[in-house]
């Protein structure tokens, strides 16, 4: 599998592939670690090559979307479970005219192949084919499948809608 297709894949399938793969170097490894001829292949790490990777703050987990969406749908991925990715909405409800701000634990997310936004759209989140919309930056689309308020379940796209009873969102 290529570099370009392990992109591709969502971190269930990227387990499982890890998994397999693993497994089957495992196995042809292992006898040669018994055995102890695995020092004789071993190869000294060259120090000078190494980088260190910065430890993740909480505060990286918030998503900005006037980012194109393949960025931000690799940034969830890589957060996943902590520290997670988070965003804001605004709920507007046009018969009060009341706002209240959401704080959104995103879960799960693809980029939107086919988006096409009209004039005004650009602040608002919109439900399409199960999914919450987020247009983000360069004429690009997140697709948000999962979300989480804080101190709930993860629950689908179409639930969290299907509770807004006809409220607008807005990215905030």
């Amino acid at each position: 599998m290529t570099s370009v297709q392990l992109n591709h894949l969502q971190a269930p399938e990227l387990l499982s592939f890890l998994i397999s793969e693993g497994s089957k170097l495992l196995i042809r490894e292992l006898p040669s670690i018994f055995d102890g001829s695995a020092k004789l292949k071993a190869v000294p790490q060259d120090d000078s090559n190494a980088t260190l990777a910065p430890k993740i703050a909480p505060d990286e987990a918030w998503l900005s979307f006037d980012q194109e969406a393949y960025v931000l749908h690799n940034k969830v991925r890589a957060l996943a479970g902590w520290p997670g990715t988070r965003t804001k909405v605004v709920v507007l409800d046009d018969k009060s005219s009341q706002q209240n701000v959401l704080e959104l634990k995103i879960i799960t997310t693809r980029v939107c192949q086919d988006m096409e936004l009209q004039a005004g759209e650009q602040d608002y989140v919109i439900f399409k084919k199960g999914s919450l919309v987020f247009p983000c930056g360069g004429g690009t689309a997140l697709e948000v499948l999962e979300v989480q308020l804080p101190g709930k379940k993860a629950i689908n796209a179409a639930a969290f809608w299907n509770g807004l009873r006809g409220q607008k969102l807005k990215k905030l």
